[in-house]
């Protein structure tokens, strides 16, 4: 699903279904002209009012021409008598606006969006994160997405298998994002927590000042110094401490690493001793808003970019330092091998080699 700074992100795949029918519709939702007298006055207003909200939020308030963005949703949506026959126009406006702003519907509308088919209500398995010590000394940690609040079980298990990995002697770390297609970043940075080197790893263009992304003992959350009482990201047991947190960390990033994915790699950029490998991100690592509408609907609305512990603002893609092939016909995981090359080269893990 889009990164969202809120803690309480919706399934992906159930997202997928919602933004899938919805861009469905709108495809096949041709532009008419803007006959104004057949929509109703409160469809008109309901409208106005997702329009207002998505021009209050929106990180390109100053770039659009707002007014006739709204002619042209009137216009698609001319033959609406309802709320729920704007959506899809709502929903052409959003992406034409901005790639990670959309419109989820109200859940119970689905069935009917999508011809009978309502998405199932069984939650997919959780993706555990895996860790494995290469040769040389080289802990192999994969950070797979999370969906929904918080789960301790996959904060406990990320922080075990680094904790385990460092007491097995890790020199350096892989860190595996190239599978991590977003969700909530909260869990992903408590659990990559003890390799980040740092409390305050990131932020966002629309945030005030002093409030930033921390991580602190096992702990993730958006605001000051002061940790809540509930914080966004958190593990259930002790959190672990590696032996040294300045140990070099490769990170591995591809066109798949996206939303939260892309999120947690900037929160190491701007530490020492950091390189990434592999292709280009996906480009959706903005800071979203969710907008309850009167009907139950949402927009979900990037209104800031992300921003690493030095204050570098990423707007969409991020490249790698090294563009590294990941066609495994020849040679096998040429990101992976890249990294522990660079690895290799490094103090803490050369003298093993």
């Amino acid at each position: 699903m889009t990164w969202r700074m809120e803690s309480n992100a919706l399934p992906r795949h159930k997202v997928c279904v919602r933004i899938c029918a919805l861009l469905l519709l709108a495809t096949r939702l041709p532009a008419q002209p803007p006959l104004r007298a057949t929509m109703p006055d409160s469809v008109r207003q309901y409208v106005g009012t997702a329009m207002a909200a998505f021009r209050t939020h929106s990180v390109h308030q100053a770039e659009v021409d707002w007014r006739s963005l709204e002619d042209s949703v009137v216009a698609r949506a001319v033959n609406a008598q309802t709320p729920a026959g704007t959506w899809a126009a709502l929903a052409w406006a959003l992406r034409s606006v901005d790639v990670h702003s959309f419109l989820l519907p109200p859940e119970g509308a689905m069935k009917t969006l999508t011809g009978g088919l309502a998405p199932s209500g069984a939650r997919p398995a959780a993706s555990r994160p895996l860790g494995k010590l290469l040769d040389g000394g080289i802990g192999f940690v994969i950070v797979p997405p999370h969906t929904g609040t918080n789960r301790p079980a996959y904060v406990d298990s990320l922080q075990s298998e680094i904790g385990a990995l460092d007491s097995a002697g890790a020199c350096g770390w892989v860190v595996d994002l190239r599978e991590n297609t977003g969700g909530n970043v909260w869990p992903m940075l408590a659990g990559v927590g003890p390799l980040l080197g740092a409390e305050v790893v990131g932020s966002t263009t629309d945030s005030p000042p002093g409030v930033g992304w921390h991580y602190r003992e096992g702990r993730s959350w958006k605001g000051g110094n002061t940790p809540p009482a509930e914080p966004l990201g958190w593990s259930s047991v002790a959190p672990r401490r590696v032996a040294n947190a300045n140990a070099p960390v490769a990170l591995l990033v591809g066109r798949q690493t996206a939303s939260s994915g892309e999120m947690t790699l900037l929160a190491f950029l701007g530490r020492e001793n950091v390189r990434s490998f592999g292709d280009s991100t996906a480009g959706r690592n903005s800071a979203n808003t969710s907008v309850p509408l009167s009907d139950g609907a949402t927009l979900i609305v990037t209104s800031g970019y992300p921003r690493d512990r030095l204050g570098r603002t990423y707007p969409l893609t991020v490249a790698p330092d090294e563009l590294v092939s990941s066609d495994q016909s020849v040679g096998g995981d040429g990101p992976l091998r890249s990294a522990v090359a660079w690895l290799r080269r490094q103090s803490a893990c050369a003298a093993r080699q």
